[in-house]
């Protein structure tokens, strides 16, 4: 293995070095602030001047975070310009197969679940299994687990007068049925992953489509100055929000649609 992906991943103790709490400091015998969950995440870039950037950053387990880095298992099959390729195996520059054509990866953020650990915004961490032809035959061929920011295409026809497009994106987790889509608590340590192109996406996912990364228009609305800075320099490909870049579609839920495709 390179130097490059033993510096991608993590290390350490995973409940040590992966999660901790940021204890509220006391004066006069009176807590400043509350605790907050933190977490360790992994991040690799590929810089302007086309060299590779690979920082461990620590962070607030929000969302703001915990969706940058939290789409794709450790082992899913990203499909590149030469075949498929372990996410774990994939570094910034390398080429994939996108709905925008063949595209450079940017970014790839990691970080690491530990059973028996709080976590930020939720008491229990959900994975998803999609069984092996849930979306129809061989989609996907073999099953596939994702992670709870992963979302999917979602086509309906009628969508097109209604808000213009044919194509929305919504949460795997949605279309959890216990049968066919399947939530999972991990029982040991699993790492997962997501992952930015030159232009916001989606990639073929064992024959799903699936997003790319993208924050969103407004995700650091209403953040402070160092809740923002500490965000955007886990991107140092990246100088301002502006520059991630417009998303291609919009972003809802599965209720969402079924209510509008039924009313």
């Amino acid at each position: 293995m390179s130097s490059l992906h033993q510096s991608f991943r993590p290390s350490g103790d995973p409940v040590s070095d992966n999660v901790h709490r940021d204890t509220a400091s006391l004066r006069d015998g009176r807590p400043q602030r509350a605790s907050s969950l933190m977490r360790r995440y992994e991040a690799a870039a590929l810089r302007p001047d086309l060299t590779i950037s690979c920082k461990s950053h620590v962070a607030p387990a929000t969302a703001l975070f915990e969706e940058a880095a939290t789409a794709f298992a450790r082992g899913t099959l990203i499909p590149t310009v030469r075949g498929p390729v372990a996410i774990e195996d994939l570094l910034p520059g390398d080429y994939v197969q996108s709905s925008e054509g063949a595209q450079p990866v940017t970014w790839i953020g990691s970080t690491s679940y530990v059973p028996g650990v709080e976590t930020g915004e939720t008491t229990v961490v959900q994975l998803s299994r999609i069984t092996a032809d849930a979306f129809g035959p061989t989609r996907p061929q073999a099953d596939v687990l994702v992670g709870p920011a992963a979302r999917i295409v979602l086509r309906r026809s009628r969508l097109k007068s209604l808000i213009g497009q044919e194509r929305v994106l919504v949460p795997v987790a949605d279309f959890a049925d216990g049968d066919r889509i399947v939530q999972v608590t991990p029982a040991s340590p699993v790492q997962l992953f997501h992952l930015m192109l030159g232009r916001h996406g989606t990639i073929r996912v064992g024959g799903i489509e699936m997003e790319t990364y993208h924050p969103g228009k407004t995700v650091t609305r209403g953040l402070g100055e160092p809740m923002r800075a500490l965000f955007l320099s886990m991107f140092p490909n990246i100088g301002m929000m502006h520059d991630f870049g417009e998303l291609t579609m919009t972003r809802t839920t599965r209720d969402v649609i079924e209510g509008l495709v039924t009313a």
